[in-house]
Parts: C-alpha cells; sequence; structure tokens
C-alpha cells in the first residue's frame, strides 16, 4: 500500500470515527433534553442546589468506585484541566439557575443558547483552534434556529447578565474539553469533571441544607438524572469531543431546546410553528457540522497519463568508462 493510499485509509477512518462521535453527542443531547423535563419535576421536592450537588456527586462517587484508579492514571496535565472543566460546569449550571429567579424561562433559554456563538471565538483565543467556514455556517444556522424557538424579546437586567456569565462558562468547557480530551484519559477526565461539579454544588448547598425525593417518582427521576443524563451522557460528551472539535461540539449540543420542545409533546404541550421552523434550522446546522471537515476523496488514476520522468542518469565520462579489472 502506498502512501497516499494509507493517508487516504487513515483520513476514511478519522472522517467514520467524527461522524459516530456527533451521532453519539446527539443522543446525549436527547437524553439532557429529556433530563430537562425530570428536572422540572424535581424541583417540587428539591431545590436546585441539592439536585445538582446530589446527581453529579452520587454519579462521580459511582464512577469512582467501578475504577478507583482512573483519577491517579491523569497525570498533572489533564487533573488540572479535569478541575478547570468542573470549576466553569459548575458555574454554568448554577449561574443559569440563579439568573431564572429573575427572567422567563424563554429568555433564559435563549441567553444560554448564546454557548453556541461564543463557544468558537473562545476556543480560537484560547487555543487559537481553526474554525472552517463550514462550522461557521452552522454556528449561524443554529443560533437563528434557537432565537427563532425561544426568542421573545430581552431586557437587559441581572438575571441577563448571569444568564450570559453561564454561557461563557458552558463555551469555555465546551472549548476545554475539546482541547483536553483524549481517547485514553475520557473515563478519569469525566470522572473529575463530574466529582469535582458535584463537590462545588456542594458547597453551594450545604449552607441551606440539602434535600432529597419525598415520593418513589422523585427517587426515579432522579436516578435518571444521576445514571444515564449525569454518568452516562457526560461521559459520552467527553469522549465523543475527543473526536469533534469545540465549535462542532456546540452546534450538536444546540439541539437540545428542540429535544425539549418534542418530548414535551409527552405532556400535552403542543407544537408551535416556531418550533418546527428552528428545528429546521438547528437540523440544517448539524448537516453543515457533519459536512464540514470532510476529507477530499483521492484523485481519479488517468490510464492515459505518463509516468513521470525518472531522475537523469548520472553522464558517464571517458573518466568513468569500466576498465579492466585490476589484478
Amino acid at each position: 500500500m502506498t502512501t497516499t493510499q494509507q493517508t487516504d485509509v487513515r483520513s476514511g477512518r478519522a472522517g467514520s470515527g467524527r461522524r459516530i462521535a456527533i451521532v453519539a453527542l446527539t443522543c446525549a443531547t436527547a437524553v439532557w433534553g429529556w433530563s430537562y423535563l425530570a428536572t422540572a419535576w424535581l424541583l417540587p421536592e428539591m431545590k436546585t442546589p441539592s439536585l445538582v450537588a446530589v446527581r453529579f456527586l452520587l454519579a462521580g462517587l459511582i464512577m469512582v468506585a467501578v475504577r478507583p484508579r482512573a483519577l491517579g492514571s491523569l497525570g498533572r496535565r489533564h487533573t488540572l484541566a479535569g478541575l478547570g472543566l468542573a470549576l466553569f460546569l459548575a458555574s454554568g449550571t448554577l449561574l443559569q439557575v440563579e439568573g431564572q429567579h429573575f427572567i422567563p424561562a424563554s429568555q433564559s433559554g435563549f441567553l444560554v443558547s448564546l454557548f453556541v456563538v461564543l463557544t468558537p471565538l473562545v476556543s480560537r483565543i484560547l487555543f487559537r483552534t481553526k474554525v472552517t467556514k463550514g462550522v461557521w455556517a452552522g454556528v449561524v444556522a443554529a443560533t437563528a434556529g434557537l432565537a427563532v424557538i425561544s426568542f421573545n424579546g430581552v431586557a437587559l437586567s441581572l438575571g441577563s447578565w448571569l444568564t450570559l456569565a453561564a454561557a461563557l462558562s458552558y463555551s469555555v468547557q465546551v472549548a476545554l474539553l475539546s482541547e483536553y480530551s483524549t481517547p485514553d484519559k475520557v473515563y478519569g477526565l469525566a470522572t473529575l469533571q463530574i466529582l469535582g461539579t458535584g463537590v462545588i454544588a456542594a458547597c453551594w448547598a450545604v449552607p441551606a441544607g440539602i434535600d432529597l425525593p419525598d415520593t418513589a417518582a422523585g427517587w426515579g427521576w432522579l436516578s435518571y438524572s444521576t445514571l444515564l443524563a449525569t454518568l452516562g451522557m457526560y461521559g459520552v460528551q467527553t469522549w465523543a469531543q475527543s473526536r469533534v472539535s469545540a465549535a462542532g461540539a456546540a452546534v450538536v449540543l444546540a439541539c437540545e431546546p428542540l429535544f425539549v420542545a418534542v418530548f414535551s409533546l409527552l405532556t400535552g404541550a403542543s407544537l408551535a410553528g416556531r418550533t418546527i421552523t428552528g428545528g429546521m434550522l438547528i437540523l440544517v446546522a448539524m448537516y453543515l457540522v457533519v459536512s464540514a471537515d470532510r476529507p477530499a476523496p483521492p484523485p481519479f488514476a488517468d490510464p492515459l497519463a505518463l509516468p513521470e520522468p525518472r531522475t537523469a542518469l548520472r553522464h558517464e565520462g571517458p573518466q568513468d568508462a569500466p576498465g579492466p579489472r585490476q589484478p
């Protein structure tokens, strides 16, 4: 196999792995869309800081119990990255929740979705990551789709600024994850991120007391949020972003409001025309991201093309002519 053929094979494998990662990240976004409803059903039984602390702490402790040496194998560089991921994930979650006390949910949803635009900018500033035109087009389409779904006007207030800060925190978290996540560090990095987020949230929840569900249904939704939405899907995100750029991941994550709207149909809600329109724009954005950076097909060999001339042989002068063998 020639070097060109080997390069083409590797490019094809990389492209296939990237598409699988995008599908996995989309599935994670769907699970988080359903967990949004689970969170809404849990809030009457648990305060938000308690909910975040319990689900992340339990998920992190389970991951440590399954592979106790995973954290120790990270090394200094990935340990610092994991702590940074936990800091920005926890900050984004807590700032978003705090902002919802001051602004409507629709306005909060639009403002926090601006992380789709902020992520490629943050990635460019922090890591000088190049963003292709196709991904930028996907960012624009996803932002437009999110605006159609959730934008009802924005009046800047304390809640608006808190939510914008949450969007910035999420964008840094996504950028860090794509920069530092590698296939051999996925489990340890996901464990540290989840466990660290739980510890930070617990520091906020403990002064007011940690609540637990009062009903069997509440415990069921807490189990779903802990095991699937947190332990499982943040692990999937960490793995997927070792293969997908930060900007591409942000566009895929923009599907969450669309999944929330679709799953809301099961609770008796109606699907508005603007939700359908916005959803179509988000699907277009995902197509643009999947198509971006696709390896170019190898050029067709021309059967009529003449072979390239070989390098000219060294001219043999009289001094180079073979003579009789010396005795």
